[in-house]
């Protein structure tokens, strides 16, 4: 079952003070001025995303949205994009819950991302490499494509880490999000065994 993400990520900037200020779990911060980040996303109501940041909201068309910008409506004026030349970790952007399956079925969830300056890991040791089963936990090791298992009544925490370039300020860049989630024992054959299960 699938869960095709438009995380819609305008204009994030962070500055350090700022997120800890707002008591965001902001993990570290390297940087140089200001860049504007767009992603995508649609709800088929097959796994409940919830956003965890104030900067992430689920917006009135259905959709999350990661948006650090003054047209946050959540969080206004508190940011205009993300540096150039920096990257940006947050350990908890938003939760894939499992309430929407039938009691006691356990989920397979892979989420990916077209762009490779978009990657995600889980500082609570739970999300795996789709590609070789090593847990990714931090920044560090984050992947644009992993998977985790999530049992019934249960959530994972989904970090993001934003790797940008020498991109100019004003610069928008567009990524595909797309999240999948299996019932636990029918994931694709190059998930088994790879996902925490």
């Amino acid at each position: 079952m699938r869960k095709n993400i438009v995380l819609g990520i305008f204009g994030l900037l962070v500055a350090f003070g700022l997120v800890l200020g707002a008591g965001a779990n902001f993990r570290d911060y390297n940087a140089d001025r200001s860049v504007h980040w767009d992603i995508v996303s649609d709800d088929n109501e097959l796994i409940d995303l919830t956003p965890v940041q104030p900067y992430a909201y689920i917006n009135d068309g259905g959709v999350l949205v990661v948006d650090i910008s003054p047209e946050n409506p959540h969080w206004p004026g508190y940011g205009n994009g993300l540096s150039p030349n920096s990257e940006y970790n947050f350990d908890e952007v938003f939760n894939v819950s499992n309430d929407l399956w039938e009691e006691g079925m356990a989920i397979v969830v892979r989420i990916t991302s077209d762009n490779s300056v978009i990657q995600f890991y889980g500082a609570d040791m739970d999300i795996h490499d789709s590609a070789n089963g090593t847990v990714v936990y931090a920044s560090d090791n984050a992947k644009n494509d992993v998977c985790f298992v999530v049992q019934n009544g249960d959530a994972v925490s989904v970090g993001m880490d934003f790797t940008v370039g020498n991109d100019a300020p004003g610069t928008i860049n567009n990524a595909a999000i797309h999240i999948e989630a299996y019932r636990l024992g029918t994931e694709p054959q190059e998930l088994v065994g790879k996902c925490g299960q």
